[in-house]
């Protein structure tokens, strides 16, 4: 077996995005003259954890998200700035911040021409599209579907289709899914039954009722799995 189609996340999977989020929540609460503690960023963390887990069962829309992590956030600090202008500095400082995770442009590169490579990524349009174009990595990939842009995120099968749409690609027998999440982007692949490829590079232990076709700690394991290198197969496990 081979895969002639890849689907890539972006988020915690190419991009650095705990440093784009810390970065980027300095700056934007730098403006209001509040500044970031550790013990603050694990709240906001927090905060934002709760409410993409209700995004990703569609509790909650994408724009709700967006501003109501601020409502909570500074409610909790006792603090009258206005959420949705936090929100908005927010948004667009974390489209600037961040970087690729190290290798990731390596692994692309080595792709391209090789396989159908497409991005699918949950996030808000103008953070994900300022990320593409500030590190010039939209020229890796043949699709890019932004759930932002969409109306529908991973792990909901809709994303998925609309990408091998784009990709003119209907066999999902050779589509292969890599991300780091569990319950975005590896249910969402196993929903849609294609196989997936979880990037753990923290060694997190194997949680949740959807398992990934294979882990992979390393850029170097994600070439692997796309070569389907059986040892680092695991949905019998």
């Amino acid at each position: 077996m081979g895969y002639s189609v890849v689907l890539f996340d972006l988020d915690y999977t190419l991009f650095d995005s705990a440093l784009s989020e810390r970065d980027a929540l300095q700056k934007s609460l730098d403006k209001i003259s509040i500044n970031l503690t550790e013990e603050l960023l694990v709240e906001y963390q927090k905060i934002n954890k709760r409410l993409w887990a209700d995004l990703e069962r569609n509790k909650i829309s994408l724009e709700r998200l967006r501003v109501q992590r601020f409502e909570i956030f500074l409610s909790d600090l006792g603090s009258d700035q206005q959420p949705l202008a936090l929100a908005d500095t927010y948004t667009h400082n974390l489209g600037l911040c961040g970087s690729l995770l190290p290798g990731a442009r390596k692994l692309l590169s080595e792709l391209i021409g090789k396989f159908k490579i497409a991005l699918v990524t949950n996030g808000v349009s103008e953070t994900q599209r300022h990320r593409i174009e500030k590190f010039d990595i939209e020229k890796y990939f043949d699709a890019i579907v932004i759930s932002g842009e969409f109306g529908s995120a991973k792990p909901n099968s809709p994303i998925f289709a609309e990408t091998l749409r784009l990709l003119n690609h209907d066999s999902k027998d050779e589509v292969l899914m890599i991300g780091d999440s569990l319950s975005s982007d590896i249910a969402g692949a196993a929903d849609f039954n294609i196989d997936s490829c979880w990037f753990n590079p923290d060694s997190k232990p194997l949680t949740g009722i959807a398992k990934p076709t294979f882990i992979a700690q390393s850029f170097n394991d994600i070439w692997e799995v796309i070569r389907y290198d059986s040892n680092l197969f695991i949905s019998e496990l």
